[in-house]
């Protein structure tokens, strides 16, 4: 139920989306289960997962409902989503524990492990249990036919329709199959059964959950999830002051517990943890008295205080929001904070003396919502007057984003001084700073003020040629760092998404020669090929890794060196990334500045911060990378969302 960066796509946006993992739909049909006399609408996918829904005889939600998940054993996971979708929709999870299964009721405000939900809420039935071939879980759910969406709009499943939901699985065991507060890796597939819910109901669903029900187990998911996604600010009257943070790195925090997982560091340089137990953390910043402002998926933002040792004395909830998603920026005078969600830019007036806000407005609107949800923002340091924002793709391969009018897969630009009421719509206004950047998620700004972006290339790429396809995936397409220019003037250059993708293994091509930053074309055709790449698409100023997934990024001070957060994925057969690494900068003639390393470079960059051994890294393993910011002495902060625990680290020099 976790993806490596995107939502599972609504079904009406898969008709042009090509998805990241095989797919499967189906219809239903009646099933009776001769155990518990409980007649079903029954799906069985390729895989022989079977989804089955019983209703009572309604007409309109709310409504109680029974779902039975039926699974060879080797699956270790399920996850069953009641709205076709991943995020903001109420999920069951279930997986097999000895004899016995365990479920969860889950909600997931992101591109993260779901966080426990209590509106829905799931009790156990006759005929759950797992032996040597298979696994099944039946349950009564409740709370389940209506929620709140990423705008706080209520959503209702119609009982007399066939609703198309969507499932994921896992053959990954969860880390702890005992509890239901368990966390689980990233899924392996997922598909979109569609259940005929008018055809599932029955008179006799009263007298079915009254003969199997079976009370108080397991015990309910027991951290709550707020009903709404409304916002709350946090105003103090206790100032926190401007406590001085030094300069140095401390070689531990006592108010922090220890490192999640073991790891290793460049010479001269170390890492401490200063905060621990965080709440799926994304993108941070550093305010004008040193607190870190963090976006907490699921949660909101939270303000660190730290001592003058730079260690953290104490968090605060500044705004209570679970849909913020990702981006979070500083106005240059340090009074202004906004945040984003899926769909929506927000800014606060800020107080980093009492770490509170006030005089919540909304400034762009009208985001997709759906595929990549992070939305970065920044604020140019030269033009403190302009917003940027960064939207990802619908999914893998976004092929209407080749029109920039769409506003996906773009980067683009508003102007803060002139927000009309209601704010911006994201698609009709602002300027482009550059489309075809499948997902974009970190921005930088140089000492020049020019902008750069780090870009996620897609997954389970092949490319046929005269009817021959060959496997890409292990080691292409490379990740992107990619300039996009003077944030002041629009920049309608297109880098290439979705058609043109980057080499970072030529020898994975055995129809063309290749150098490493190449731009290939996945069915060179008459109309369009790799020549057609090279002379339409802007290429990358340097490639990295493969499935990398870089999505932090930032300058030194002085700009020399560019550190990149790798979140790490498994999307290869080897995983990859998990890591900060750094890229050496130049400063040119003109005043700007370029990688030292030429495009055509595989070592351009070199490991900062890493897992002990990233190649056995997965969710549950190592610690993730996020989101990355630089202080005024070149001390780093960086956030990890890993499934085990959310984290703040400090990286610095020694």
């Amino acid at each position: 139920m976790v993806a490596h960066d995107m939502v599972m796509t609504q079904a009406s946006s898969r008709a042009s989306t090509v998805p990241e993992c095989p797919i499967f739909v189906g219809q239903s049909v009646p099933y009776c289960d001769s155990l518990t006399s409980i007649c079903y609408q029954s799906y069985t996918d390729d895989n022989g997962i079977s989804l089955r829904i019983a209703l009572p005889k309604v007409t309109a939600a709310p409504f109680d409902s029974i779902i039975q998940i039926v699974a060879p054993i080797k699956y270790k996971w399920i996850g069953f989503s009641w709205g076709g979708t991943m995020a903001y929709v109420p999920l069951l999870v279930g997986w097999p524990n000895g004899n016995s299964v365990v479920h969860t009721s889950r909600i997931a405000f992101g591109l993260i492990l779901p966080n426990p939900y209590a509106n829905a809420t799931y009790t156990q039935m006759k005929g759950s249990g797992a032996n040597s071939t298979h696994w099944t879980l039946t349950v009564r759910a409740q709370g389940a036919s209506q929620w709140y969406d990423s705008e706080g709009t209520l959503v209702t499943l119609n009982p007399n329709d066939a609703g198309t939901f969507a499932h994921a699985y896992s053959t990954r065991a969860v880390s702890q199959p005992a509890r239901n507060t368990s966390a689980f890796n990233h899924h392996d597939s997922v598909g979109y059964p569609s259940i005929d819910l008018a055809a599932a109901q029955s008179a006799s669903f009263d007298s079915w959950v009254a003969s199997n029900l079976i009370p108080d187990t397991p015990p309910p998911t027991t951290v709550p999830a707020p009903t709404t996604l409304s916002s709350t600010v946090r105003p103090s009257s206790s100032p926190t002051g401007a406590v001085p943070i030094g300069t140095g790195v401390p070689s531990s925090c006592a108010s922090a517990p220890e490192p999640r997982f073991s790891s290793k560091v460049a010479s001269g340089w170390r890492a401490v943890k200063l905060a621990g137990g965080l709440t799926n953390p994304r993108a941070l910043v550093l305010d004008s008295v040193g607190n870190v402002l963090v976006i907490e998926n699921g949660k909101g933002i939270v303000g660190y205080s730290r001592g003058a040792d730079a260690c953290v004395t104490s968090s605060k909830t500044i705004v209570s929001q679970a849909n913020l998603a990702h981006g979070i920026a500083l106005s240059a005078d340090g009074k202004t904070l906004f945040a984003s969600s899926m769909t929506k830019v927000w800014s606060w007036s800020y107080d980093a003396a009492t770490l509170s806000v006030s005089a919540q407005k909304e400034l762009v609107v009208g985001m997709f919502a759906g595929g990549h949800t992070t939305r970065t923002l920044a604020i140019p340091r030269k033009y403190p007057n302009l917003l940027v924002v960064s939207h990802g793709s619908n999914g893998n391969f976004d092929y209407e984003s080749i029109d920039p009018k769409t506003g996906r897969a773009a980067v683009k630009v508003f102007d803060l001084s002139a927000v009309p009421s209601g704010g911006y719509d994201y698609t009709t206004k602002g300027y482009q700073m550059g489309y075809g950047l499948r997902n974009s998620v970190g921005l930088a700004f140089d000492a020049s003020g020019m902008l750069w972006a780090v870009e996620n290339g897609s997954e389970g790429l092949t490319r046929t040629v005269n009817t021959t396809t060959t496997d890409l995936n292990e080691d292409n397409p490379g990740e992107e760092v990619n300039l996009l220019g003077d944030p002041s003037k629009p920049n309608t250059k297109w880098y290439g998404y979705p058609t043109c993708h980057s080499v970072w293994q030529p020898s994975a091509f055995p129809d063309q020669k290749f150098t490493i930053g190449d731009q290939f074309t996945l069915e060179p055709n008459a109309t369009f090929d790799d020549a057609a790449c090279k002379q339409r698409s802007t290429p990358a100023k340097l490639v990295m890794q493969a499935h990398s997934v870089p999505l932090g990024c930032e300058f030194s001070p002085d700009s020399s060196t560019l550190y990149v957060t790798f979140h790490g994925s498994s999307a290869r057969g080897t995983p990859t990334g998990y890591k900060v690494v750094q890229v050496p900068f130049s400063k040119l003639g003109n005043g700007g500045f370029d990688p030292e390393a030429s495009p055509s470079s595989a070592d351009g960059y070199t490991d900062v911060w890493s897992n002990v051994d990233d190649a056995k890294c997965s969710m549950l393993d190592c610690f993730r990378p996020v989101g990355i910011t630089v202080d005024k002495v070149g001390r780093l902060y960086v956030t990890s969302d890993g499934a085990a625990e959310g984290e703040l680290y400090l990286l610095g020099k020694v």
